[in-house]
C-alpha cells in the first residue's frame, strides 16, 4: 500500500474519458473536471445529453448539480455522444456503464461488451482502459484477450479502479475517499492512474495497488459486508423489540468497538439500491459457479427479504384489517439524499399493503416519476401534511432529514386515527407519544 499525497506544487491536467453518464460516470467526470483535468463524459442518450450540456441533471444526487455547472462553465467537462471521438487522444478511459443483475441473478455484461466492442477499433497504444464499472472477477483479463484478438489487435493497458460511492453522499466520497484502488499487471499504467487522483486530493489518501482480480473480486467483498452488517442490526433490532431493548443503544456502544464500528449499524426496513442486491446476487452466483458453499450471503438475502414483511407487519399490528384503510407514506426512495428507487424496500412493502387492499398516499421530495408505473395504486402528493389527510397510519420509508421537522401536531390533527411506523427510526418516540401517537418503530420498544 501507498499514500497519495496532495501535490505541492501545481500539476498538468490529463485528458481522460469517462463512458456512461449514470450515477457514477456523472460524479467521476464531474470530479475529475474539478480536479483541473480535461474530461469528456460519453453517453448514448441524447436526452441525457442536452440536460448534462446545460448543468442540469437527470436525477437527484446531493451537491452534483453545482459540480457539473462548475465543469461545464470551466470549459473542463464537455459531454459527447460519439465514444470514437470521446477516446481519441485521451490518456485514460474510465468505463462507468451499469452492469445490472441478469434474469438469472449474475451479473449482465451486455452494455459492457457493447461498448468494448466499439474502443477495441478506436483506442490506440499507450491509452489505459480504466474500469469502474462493478465486473465479475475475470473481466479484466477476458478484456486483454478481446483487444488483442479484435479491432485493431492493439495491447491496451487495463485498470480496475472500484468506486465506493454512497448514494446520497457520493460528492462527498469522491473528494474524500477512504481508500483508492488500482489493480492491473503495468506498474506505468497504475502510477499514472494514482497520479489522475494524486492532482485533486486535498488530504493523504490510503492506495492500495494489486492485480485485476484481486481488484474486482474487494467490490464484492466489501458490498456483500455492508450488507451482511445491515442484515445483522436489522435482526438484532428484532430481538431487542421482543425484549424491550432499544437497539439504538445497542449499536452506539457496539459500534464504539474498532474492530465493529459505526457504519451500516442503522436498522431500517432493509437494504436496497443498485449495488448491494445485485453485487450480492453475483458473490453467490460465483460461488455456486464454483461449487463452492457460501451460506452468510444466502441467509442475509432471505433475512433482507424478512425485514419487508416485519415492517408490514409492525403496520397490520396497529392498524388491524388493512382492507379499506388509508395509509400515508412518507419516502419512496430506497435511501435519503438521491432520487434513486432502484430495489427500494418500498416497493415491496407498499406492493404488499396494496395487495391488502389499503389505499396509500405517498411522498418523496426526489423520487422518479418511474414510481408512478412501478406502484400503480399509489396516489403520489406533493405536500407531505396531504399523506395524512383521513389516514389511519404515517408509515415512514426513507429517512429524509425534513420529516424530522414535520409539525407533528398538524398531522395529528388530520389524521382518522393516530398510528406511525417509524422504519427509519428518525423521530422522537416520546415527542410522538406525548402527542398522542401510537408508535411503532424498528428495535426501540
Amino acid at each position: 500500500m501507498e499514500d497519495i499525497v496532495p501535490p505541492s506544487g501545481p500539476m498538468q491536467g490529463t485528458k481522460i474519458c469517462v463512458i456512461g453518464a449514470g450515477f457514477v460516470g456523472i460524479v467521476t467526470a464531474a470530479g475529475f473536471a474539478r480536479f483541473g483535468h480535461q474530461v469528456v463524459c460519453v453517453d448514448k442518450d441524447q436526452k441525457r445529453l442536452s440536460l448534462l450540456r446545460s448543468g442540469r441533471l437527470p436525477f437527484f444526487e446531493q451537491d452534483l448539480e453545482n459540480l457539473v455547472k462548475n465543469g461545464v462553465s470551466s470549459g473542463r467537462l464537455v459531454f459527447e455522444s460519439d465514444p470514437a471521438k470521446g477516446v481519441e487522444g485521451k490518456k485514460a478511459v474510465f468505463l462507468t456503464v451499469g452492469t445490472p443483475s441478469s434474469n438469472g441473478g449474475r451479473a449482465d455484461l451486455s452494455a459492457l461488451h457493447e461498448i468494448i466492442s466499439v474502443l477495441s477499433k478506436n483506442m490506440k497504444a499507450g491509452q489505459i482502459l480504466v474500469i469502474k464499472s462493478t465486473v465479475p472477477v475475470g473481466t479484466a483479463n477476458t478484456i486483454k484477450k478481446f483487444f488483442s484478438q479484435n479491432g485493431n489487435r492493439v495491447d491496451i493497458d487495463v485498470i480496475n479502479n472500484p468506486e465506493f460511492l454512497r448514494e446520497g453522499g457520493a460528492v462527498h466520497d469522491f473528494f474524500n475517499p477512504h481508500r483508492i484502488v488500482i489493480g492491473g499487471s503495468s506498474q506505468v499504467a497504475i502510477e499514472e492512474i494514482s497520479r489522475i487522483y494524486k492532482m485533486g486530493m486535498a488530504k493523504t489518501v490510503p492506495v492500495f495497488t494489486t492485480n485485476n482480480e484481486t481488484a474486482e473480486m474487494i467490490k464484492y467483498a466489501s458490498n456483500v459486508f455492508l450488507a451482511v452488517k445491515v442484515g445483522f442490526i436489522n435482526e438484532l433490532a428484532r430481538l431487542c423489540d421482543s425484549v424491550g431493548i432499544n437497539v439504538l443503544e445497542v449499536a452506539r456502544v457496539i459500534g464504539a468497538d474498532p474492530r465493529i464500528g459505526k457504519e451500516f449499524l442503522n436498522p431500517g426496513p432493509g437494504w436496497g439500491g443498485s449495488c448491494l442486491p445485485k453485487d450480492l446476487q453475483e458473490f453467490i452466483g460465483l460461488a455456486d459457479s464454483l461449487g463452492v458453499s457460501l451460506f452468510i450471503p444466502k441467509a442475509v438475502s432471505q433475512a433482507n427479504l424478512y425485514q419487508f414483511e416485519h415492517v408490514f407487519s409492525k403496520v397490520k399490528n396497529l392498524v388491524g384489517d388493512l382492507k379499506g384503510t388509508k395509509i400515508g407514506v412518507l419516502g419512496l426512495t430506497f435511501k435519503a439524499n438521491t432520487s434513486d428507487l432502484r430495489e427500494s424496500p418500498a416497493m415491496p412493502i407498499l406492493m404488499k399493503l396494496l395487495e391488502t387492499g389499503a389505499e396509500i398516499t405517498a411522498y418523496d421530495p426526489a423520487a422518479d416519476s418511474i414510481v408512478d408505473s412501478l406502484l400503480s395504486g399509489v396516489v403520489r402528493v406533493d405536500d407531505p401534511y396531504k399523506t395524512a389527510e383521513d389516514a389511519d397510519c404515517i408509515l415512514i420509508l426513507t429517512e429524509w432529514a425534513d420529516f424530522q421537522l414535520l409539525d407533528w401536531g398538524r398531522i395529528r390533527d388530520h389524521m382518522k386515527n393516530k398510528n406511525i411506523v417509524d422504519a427509519r427510526n428518525i423521530l422522537a418516540p416520546e415527542l410522538l407519544k406525548r402527542y398522542g401517537f401510537n408508535y411503532d418503530s424498528v428495535g426501540q420498544n
